[in-house]
This record gives structure tokens, C-alpha cells and sequence, in this order.
């Protein structure tokens, strides 16, 4: 009888054990795949916004601008009491068009924060580089405005507020890189959610 009491605590010792193991595992594999998931969806999320970036700069260095938004400028002008020069206002399209989409703008540089939980500070880097193409604009469109120039200064300013359509734009390029190295790396954690594109039959 004593023998049989030793085997039963011994068995129940193992389930025990077995049963811990399990729910340890289970948890593991649950928390696992709960970050895994999160990666995931910030990657597609971090993925959607540069893409939406991209857009918003060849925007606002489109070489023609509208009437309204000239008037627009001239308001922002007025408010500030900074002087307005009528042959010059073309140069703050640019940074009145990205000035006009700041809360995306902002809304894409907080991703910074939840990136470096997963990945290492070469996506920092990226975030910081096209932080620094926003503000090379800005700063070359408030300069165009406000400040005498020498002409080849004015030309390498202008070269970074419009966009030339040529192979060789230097911001077109630069954007372009980042946005490629960002797909490299986070497309590959969302691969197998992509399905093939079927075309209708002529």
C-alpha cells in the first residue's frame, strides 16, 4: 500500500511537471505569435505610410502651382505679418503644400517610437533620412522666399523644391532608396499575405 502511495505522488509529480511544461509552452507559442502579429501589422503599417510619403513629396515639388494656392499663401503671409512678394510666392508652394499635410506627416514619424521595439536603429536611420529631405525642402522654399541669393545658389534650391523629371533628380532618387530599403526589409514579413493579380480575359 505504501509502495502504491509512492507511485501515486510520483505520477502526479510527473503530471505536474508535464502540465506546467505545457502551459509554459502554450503561453510562449500565444505571446509569440501575439508579437509576431503586431510586427507584422506595424511593418504593412510603416510599409503604406513611406509609400503615402513619397507621394506627398513628388507632389509638393510639382513645378506648377494654382491660384488657390497662392491665395492660400498670401493668407498664411498676412497672419504672420511677413512680407509679401508677389514674384516670389511660387517658391513656398512646396512648403505650403507639405506644411498642409503635417498631421500625416506626423502621424508617419511616430511610428519611429514602435519600430526600434522590433528592429535595430538602421530603421531609425531611414525615418531620420527622410525627415531631413522634408526639411531640406522647407528650408530651401522659405529661402528662396525670404533671402537674397546668389544664382548658383538659387538654381541648387530650386533643384530641391521642383522636380526636374529627369533620371538624375537628386530628390526624387534619394526618396526612392529609402523607400526601397524600408520594403526590403519589412515586405518579407507580409509576403504570404500577397495574392496574385488576376487580369480579365479580352
Amino acid at each position: 500500500m505504501e509502495i502504491f502511495n509512492i507511485v501515486k505522488e510520483v505520477v502526479l509529480l510527473i503530471v505536474s511537471i508535464v502540465g506546467v511544461w505545457f502551459a509554459g509552452n502554450a503561453l510562449y507559442t500565444w505571446k509569440k505569435e501575439f508579437i509576431g502579429k503586431k510586427k507584422i501589422d506595424l511593418a504593412c503599417d510603416i510599409v503604406e505610410q513611406v509609400c503615402n510619403m513619397q507621394d506627398l513629396i513628388n507632389h509638393a515639388r510639382i513645378p506648377v502651382s494654382f491660384v488657390s494656392e497662392q491665395k492660400e499663401i498670401k493668407e498664411e503671409l498676412k497672419k504672420d505679418d511677413v512680407e509679401i512678394k508677389e514674384n516670389k510666392l511660387f517658391y513656398l508652394v512646396a512648403k505650403h503644400r507639405i506644411l498642409k499635410h503635417r498631421e500625416e506627416i506626423e502621424k508617419f514619424f511616430s511610428l519611429r517610437n514602435k519600430a526600434q521595439l522590433y528592429w535595430n536603429k538602421e530603421i531609425l536611420d531611414l525615418f531620420e533620412k527622410l525627415n531631413f529631405v522634408f526639411q531640406l525642402i522647407n528650408d530651401a522654399s522659405e529661402t528662396l522666399y525670404s533671402t537674397l541669393m546668389q544664382k548658383n545658389d538659387v538654381e541648387k534650391a530650386k533643384k530641391i523644391i521642383f522636380n526636374s523629371y529627369e533620371k538624375n533628380d537628386e530628390i526624387v532618387n534619394k526618396v526612392q532608396k529609402i523607400v526601397d530599403e524600408f520594403k526590403l526589409n519589412l515586405e518579407p514579413l507580409y509576403k504570404d499575405r500577397l495574392t496574385t493579380w488576376k487580369k480579365l480575359s479580352k
